[in-house]
């Protein structure tokens, strides 16, 4: 699973509403009134997907111990 530090957004004056918090493939908004909204990134996400399918087909494979 891709990790990675979700960002807030630095245009937006602190206390201002909506509150947005952006990943990398999904943002985040929550609104004065408690209701959320998530934005996604699809091709991101694809992309992310498909590194991390891709690395772990690469990692050489253990024996088992028994």
């Amino acid at each position: 699973m891709a990790t990675r530090k979700k960002k807030e957004t630095g245009n937006i004056p602190s206390g201002a509403w909506p509150k947005i918090v952006q990943g990398t493939h999904l943002t985040v908004k929550t609104f004065e009134d408690g209701h959320t909204e998530l934005v996604w990134d699809d091709e991101q996400l694809l992309k992310e997907v498909q590194e991390a399918i891709a690395s772990a087909e690469t990692k050489p494979k253990r024996k088992a111990k028994s």
